[in-house]
């Protein structure tokens, strides 16, 4: 940890701890996620409020978007490359397109809700 963090940040998850395994970035407890890419109200132990911290509305596309486009590409690259039967690619990339939507929105989701936390002084 770089000599310029504060001691209050010391022991709370990070980032990727609260985008994967759903840590609540004051106590660490688990509970920061209702569903696959939506918080919590609020979190059970500590009962810090995330509802009103979660990033809403038009912000999410910025991260979303360029995801789908690099998955377009990766697509159209992958068929050049390979020329895998259709029902191949179904299951490929409904897997896959899913999965990595999710885990971006997840990481940005934490990464704003810290973000916000941090301003005003509630972590």
């Amino acid at each position: 940890m770089p000599s310029g963090d504060s001691q209050h940040s010391k022991g709370q998850p990070g980032i990727t701890q609260a985008a994967l395994f759903g840590l609540c970035p004051r106590c660490g407890a688990k509970g920061l996620w209702a569903g696959l890419a939506a918080l919590a109200d609020r979190c059970p132990t500590c009962g810090l409020e995330f509802e009103r911290l979660e990033p809403r509305g038009r912000g999410m596309y910025l991260v979303v978007l360029p995801v789908t486009i690099l998955l377009v590409l990766a697509a159209l690259k992958l068929d050049d490359i390979v020329q895998l039967p259709v029902w191949a690619l179904i299951g490929l990339w409904g897997t896959l397109v899913p999965a990595v939507v999710t885990a971006t929105l997840r990481y940005a989701k934490a990464t704003v809700l810290m973000a916000r936390l941090e301003k005003e002084g509630l972590q």
